[in-house]
């Protein structure tokens, strides 16, 4: 259906073709029958490749990315779509238009996407009601956003807000200091900016005695030299961090899109972003929990980040390129991996190749 489908999508305006997406699964999610046709069509569960990590059992290491379903506004239907966990988000607390259209672009000759959405969604309020509307079995993960209009030296507190809404209603939060569309977003990457940020997310989780797991993402524009100054902090403070966001550079691409500005993701970050995990991984033992994403098209590429150290891997521009089916294929494929090299669990090749 997809393959007869994606021509049609692909003359549209990308975000335009995504709120199609986003309208049919609302429909979708809201009847029984058709939910258990995607979960027919496209889960697949072998007990080789469940894993659980910080209380959290995940049924497969493959998750969803943030930015797909900006506002929970569909993830009843994307919990039946083979994810092992699905990332809901960025939401802010205040709702947020984001920055002017078009900013969603194709690269289809890279393998890849740029956007410059600005973390647009319909804030926490409407976002927390939406998500209310069903239960889920899946693990449930919220990516977390700062408003444009908050004051500079207030920003960490957005942060703050967001958790404190959603602590009762999921099962992970992942701080985005990493978008490159929110101006001065990316400068808690700085060291002194980070410890500001640590201090009060520890101070909050000690308050509310949060047991939730909180991460970290960042962007794969960071030097490892500049990884190493705020890796001490990010180990203390968070339970595990997601490698890496977009990226603001333009290496050998070929598209007509390639210098619009925004975060590129897909293909191109792949191998920048695996030696940032690799580094990481050894940096922390192999002690502290990665997630990897960026670039992932292949069950190569996913068996490439978890014998590199990732313990778990996010797609999102892969699945926008080669459609639904994609999830159920690379499950599919590193169970049959792991069987025919006689692995017992997923888990048992993590970090193998560092």
């Amino acid at each position: 259906m997809y393959k007869l489908m994606k021509p049609l999508l692909f003359k549209m305006d990308p975000e335009e073709a995504h709120g199609k997406t986003i309208n049919v699964l609302k429909l979708t999610q809201n009847h029984s029958l058709f939910l258990s046709t995607i979960k027919r069509f496209f889960y697949y569960e072998h007990a080789s490749l469940t894993q659980h990590i910080k209380g959290i059992t995940f049924p497969n290491p493959i998750g969803l990315a943030a930015g797909f379903d900006k506002s929970c506004e569909v993830p009843k239907a994307l919990e039946m779509a083979g994810f092992g966990a699905i990332e809901l988000g960025g939401i802010t607390p205040k709702p947020q238009d984001g920055n002017p259209k078009p900013r969603m672009y194709r690269l289809l000759e890279d393998d890849a996407l740029i956007n410059r959405m600005g973390f647009n969604n319909l804030g926490m309020n409407k976002a927390l009601s939406n998500l209310r509307r069903f239960a889920y079995s899946l693990p449930i993960g919220l990516n977390v956003g700062v408003n444009k209009i908050t004051p500079y030296e207030e920003r960490y507190q957005d942060y703050i807000k967001v958790i404190d809404t959603f602590k009762n209603d999921v099962t992970y939060f992942t701080v985005n200091i990493s978008s490159p569309n929110t101006a001065n977003l990316q400068n808690f990457h700085d060291k002194d900016e980070f410890t500001m940020l640590c201090q009060a997310i520890t101070d909050y989780k000690e308050q509310q005695h949060l047991q939730i797991p909180i991460f970290i993402k960042l962007t794969s524009d960071l030097e490892t030299s500049e990884l190493k100054h705020i890796l001490p902090s990010i180990v203390e403070t968070f339970d595990g961090i997601v490698l890496a966001n977009t990226t603001q550079k333009r290496d050998n691409l070929t598209s007509q899109h390639k210098n619009e500005t925004g975060g590129l993701s897909g293909k191109p970050l792949f191998k920048r972003n695996l030696e940032l995990i690799k580094w990481t991984y050894k940096e922390t033992n192999g002690d502290f929990l990665i997630i990897g994403t960026g670039g992932i098209f292949t069950t190569e590429d996913v068996i490439t980040m978890l014998r590199s150290g990732a313990s778990l891997v996010q797609i999102y521009s892969s699945l926008v390129l080669q459609g639904p089916g994609l999830t159920k294929r690379l499950n599919k494929e590193l169970a049959a991996y792991l069987a025919q090299h006689n692995y017992n669990n997923v888990s048992e090749i993590i970090g193998l190749d560092v």
